[in-house]
């Protein structure tokens, strides 16, 4: 028979091509990494010996019958091992792992068998053999090879639908194109033996990969060149998965921002450029680029770890700085260590971790280090049963609504009530506002909960209609992403109407933080409100950055001044006239004012002196829940 070796020239090509560049880029070293090398060297080497073993196939003479025995026996163990090394690179990419080695054992074991098949074949002649007038003659089992081949290629379509949620869809897509490409080849070669597309199909399976999910440029941040959060979130969990010790240090340049208007966007790339390339140059291929502007180093002992760390607080010491643009700029960064970072039990999990550490930093404009313990571990870890606990409660609406009276010192009565979200969760207890708010806000679920939180409100108020006799309004709180909702109006507003409230029963407040980010959105929100009778209040003011310039720009009737500025009135003469200038400037504004966190009838007694009616704290009232507020009115 005459073998048609074009494809298979065509196939080398292309194979020998992908190993070129796949050499020649910074590449992952991760083991799935690792295994695609070895999966593209083993598909060229297949290739080449069926090159040479056709070869001699077709010029076989008397005299090179061994040289063709032994050039066919090398392609048939080449084949036998290609099906198992495809089994291999789908298992390394979940999880990013091989299972363990007893399991790839027992995986392998046909293939050790076929292995046998092929070693002992040049005297069982079972697969193929030569004979001298006919030439390559196939053997009883020739079969053998393609059924391997095929059965291998189920195999693995089996394991990636069976992993098709952790593998995700992308790469799914991926392998199953590879599949169908290279189990194409293998029946086309099948039915039509003169045609030597098996390798064929192989190499543009190989290609698939390394132009997908073995890119080099995959793993690599076009900006600095270092391997980006990909790779990193690769090679973490696969260290991890073996149980491998690793320290981490987050390097987080928190003033990039600032850098960015004095230097402008180029001086701020050129900045990030600097910083990797010293970076790179201190820890080589361990540094990786995971956000803007934040890098990591990867240290695989506790000594590296400390050298590291020692380096880099050096390297950006406040007193070293960066030309740019004939500007000397210094790169302050917050330093975050985290020893044994395995013991978080994933990379998403560190990487949070270290996002963590940054938030606990001063951010003084100095260079600021800040390493784990157990009991910032320990804050971290509850935080993260709070926001996994947020969702069952989302879906079960388990958060509960109390309400703080305001006291009036004029009308001698609650005049206003402040509703305020509660929540409980079944081992830790009564979780602070404080912490289950900025989680829900960060993780965008604080939508959500407003909502449950303002039916329930909404519905307590048409139950207890005959609580509006006495009280102005209720005040519900509105965070910056209820604000951002492009029907923030209208929707609140249905909500009323369908519980029939009326809409000056609600007085929603704007915290000073929202209020200071001022926009033509917020604007057109406040004025919708205010258009449909809604009035606001400025929540707050005194715990920021809020000024009067900011308050006259929106319609707010109410402020309401931060217990912070309470602190020491009674024995600090400043802070007495401070807190009296505020009061008496919004007083002759017409505002109406409530002063938050009074405490002391000593503490009331002042504020009433300087003409504030309105107080709000644990000296008339903690916050209730419904059925004490109502025993209480």
């Amino acid at each position: 028979m005459i073998y048609n070796v074009d494809f298979l020239i065509a196939g080398l090509v292309i194979l020998l091509l992908i190993l070129w560049y796949f050499l020649g880029e910074k590449r992952a070293e991760d083991l799935n990494n690792q295994v695609f090398l070895f999966f593209a060297v083993i598909g060229s080497l297949d290739v080449i010996a069926e090159i040479f073993s056709n070869y001699c196939i077709i010029y076989e003479k008397d005299y090179c019958t061994i040289v063709a025995v032994l050039t066919t026996t090398v392609f048939y163990l080449f084949q036998a091992v290609l099906p198992f090394t495809l089994i291999c690179y789908v298992q390394t990419l979940y999880k990013n792992k091989i299972v363990s080695a007893k399991r790839m054992l027992l995986s392998g074991l046909p293939t050790f068998v076929l292995i046998g098949i092929v070693l002992t074949n040049p005297f069982t002649e079972k697969l193929f053999y030569f004979d001298v007038p006919a030439g390559y003659m196939r053997g009883p089992w020739y079969m053998l090879m393609y059924y391997n081949a095929l059965g291998h290629i189920a195999v693995a379509l089996f394991l990636i639908i069976f992993w098709r949620k952790e593998l995700g869809h992308r790469k799914v897509k991926v392998l199953l194109e590879i599949l169908v490409i290279s189990g194409t080849g293998v029946i086309i070669q099948l039915l039509h033996h003169s045609l030597l597309t098996t390798g064929f199909g192989l190499s543009l399976g190989i290609l698939a990969l390394f132009i997908t999910i073995n890119n080099p440029h995959a793993n690599m941040d076009s900006l600095t060149g270092l391997y980006n959060h990909l790779y990193l979130t690769r090679k973490s969990n696969e260290l991890i998965a073996r149980g491998k010790n690793f320290h981490i240090i987050s390097v987080y340049l928190y003033q990039l921002k600032h850098i960015n208007k004095i230097a402008g966007i180029q001086g701020g790339d050129y900045i990030l450029k600097m910083t990797a390339k010293r970076l790179e140059e201190l820890c080589g291929k361990k540094v990786f680029r995971i956000t803007g502007k934040r890098f990591l180093v990867l240290a695989d002992s506790l000594k590296e770890y400390e050298y590291y760390l020692t380096q880099l607080k050096q390297m950006f010491d406040v007193s070293m700085k960066l030309d740019v643009e004939n500007k000397d700029i210094a790169t302050p960064v917050i330093l975050s260590g985290i020893i044994n970072a395995e013991k978080l039990g994933e990379s998403e999990l560190i990487m949070e971790y270290a996002e963590y550490l940054e938030t606990l930093s001063v951010q003084s404009g100095l260079t600021e280090v800040i390493q784990d313990d157990r009991q910032t571990m320990n804050g971290f870890l509850y935080n993260k049963r709070v926001e996994q606990y947020l969702h069952t409660a989302i879906t079960e609406d388990l958060f509960e609504v109390y309400y703080q009276p305001v006291y009036s010192t004029r009308e001698q009565q609650f005049i206003t009530l402040e509703a305020l979200s509660r929540l409980h969760h079944p081992e830790l207890g009564w979780i602070a506002p404080d912490v289950f708010i900025q989680i829900a806000e960060k993780n965008h679920m604080i939508e959500q909960i407003t909502d449950l939180q303002f039916c329930r409100i909404c519905r307590f108020l048409k139950e207890n209609k005959r609580l509006m006799d006495t009280l102005l309004n209720v005040k519900v709180n509105l965070s910056s992403l209820d604000l951002m909702r492009s029907d923030c109006c209208s929707h609140f507003i249905c909500m009323m109407d369908e519980f029939e409230i009326p809409h000056d029963w609600i007085q929603f407040e704007i915290t000073e933080t929202v209020a200071t980010e001022y926009n033509a959105g917020l604007r057109k929100v406040v004025n919708e409100f205010t258009d449909a009778g809604i009035h606001l209040c400025l929540d707050d003011f005194g715990s920021g950055y809020a000024n009067l310039n900011t308050v006259m720009r929106l319609p707010f009737s109410t402020i309401k001044i931060d217990r912070s500025l309470l602190f020491d009135i009674c024995s600090d003469k400043k802070r007495e006239m401070f807190y009296q200038s505020i009061v008496e400037t919004f007083r002759k504004l017409n505002y109406h004012l409530v002063s938050e966190g009074v405490e002391t009838k000593e503490e009331m007694e002042k504020i009433s002196s300087w003409g504030v009616d309105m107080i709000q704290g644990y000296y008339f009232s903690r916050p209730l829940p419904p059925e004490e507020l109502l025993k209480l009115l």
